[in-house]
């Protein structure tokens, strides 16, 4: 059952570690309250691999942009003739800021017999977004990412934006499109990729479901200590449900480019917002925080510095490689691997 909304620090973080009442036996990191089942498990998954990211070597240019602005008359004509699924593309680009075709076609064409059919439908729907000039691929395609193949990666043209916040006047203007570092680009996309992998597993799962998604920098939570105000910056917020138990994540994509005394301020920082109690007054609980790596070394260096740096607080620490994402969600981890 979800914890009461008691204020004092011990008890505000007791639904995150204590013994569950499930059968397994298995630890509470999240919230226990009751969560309906979600309407994705409807849908057929697909496959789903390893995040690498892009090569620090690798160039990115941005496509000429085109010059011409469509009107608002426009804008609403074109809006009448896209789908509920050329729509949701479109936002998930905005949301993400980058994604590959592949990455598309894994979110939104479930249904495709085989993985020809689904990248034939794919990029089929992202030529006629471009067409329409409301998303544009980034001029070079990008080696070395999804196992050394060529991506094309997409991003929301201006029109694209507008499209989308047509009935939302008050929306702020978009910045103009710039050149992403390669290092920015390949964070974003294995944000995404984290992001996809989490949707197919519940996809694919009849009991797990994936409640809620939000990415840097609407997932940002704004705090004040010592009379300063601070921002803690979760790379991904994520809520997911299992045996109707609900349980939140911060998740941090680690790309092996961060020292451990980078990797321990970020613990600080987490540790920081979780005395002020801010979360758990409004949501009942504090989300375990993940650290996704590349690798098992990486995994080992970052918990023995955490391990060795970190004591006298509550375990609210993870770290997993991707292939342990549904482990994670399912919480068939022992308790010895909270830091």
């Amino acid at each position: 059952m979800k914890p009461n909304n008691n204020n004092s620090e011990s008890q505000a973080f007791t639904s995150v570690f204590a013994a569950s009442n499930r059968p397994s036996g298995r630890l509470d990191f999240g919230s226990t309250k009751t969560a309906t089942e979600s309407q994705n498990n409807q849908y057929n998954g697909d496959d789903s691999t390893p995040f690498q990211g892009i090569p620090p070597n690798s160039a990115a240019g941005a496509a000429p942009a085109k010059k011409i602005r469509l009107t608002r008359a426009q804008l609403e004509k074109l809006e009448e003739r896209l789908s509920a699924r050329d729509l949701s593309v479109l936002q998930a680009l905005r949301k993400y800021r980058f994604l590959t075709s592949d990455q598309v076609g894994r979110l939104y064409f479930t249904n495709c017999s085989t993985k020809t059919s689904r990248t034939r439908n794919q990029n089929l729907l992202l030529k006629r977004l471009s067409d329409h000039g409301l998303i544009r691929p980034l001029a070079r395609r990008i080696g070395g990412y999804q196992g050394g193949s060529s991506v094309q990666i997409w991003y929301l043209t201006e029109a694209g934006y507008r499209l989308l916040t047509l009935n939302t006047p008050g929306e702020h203007k978009r910045k103009r499109f710039s050149e992403p570092s390669p290092m920015f680009l390949e964070h974003t996309l294995s944000i995404a990729e984290c992001v996809v992998q989490l949707t197919l597993i519940c996809r694919n799962s009849h009991d797990l479901s994936l409640e809620a998604v939000d990415t840097e920098p609407s997932c940002w939570r704004k705090y004040k200590t010592d009379g300063r105000v601070r921002y803690l910056k979760p790379d991904i917020f994520v809520v997911t449900s299992y045996e109707k138990y609900e349980d939140s994540w911060f998740i941090e994509i680690d790309l092996s480019t961060e020292s451990s005394s980078q990797i321990i301020d970020k613990c600080n920082a987490y540790l920081e917002y979780f005395y002020t109690g801010i979360e758990q007054k409004e949501t009942g609980v504090f989300p375990i925080v993940t650290w996704v790596v590349k690798d098992k070394a990486r995994k080992e260096k970052i918990k023995q510095c955490i391990r060795e740096s970190i004591k006298g607080h509550p375990k609210m620490f993870l770290v997993i490689t991707p292939d342990e994402l549904e482990k994670m969600i399912r919480q068939y981890i022992n308790s010895n691997e909270l830091l």
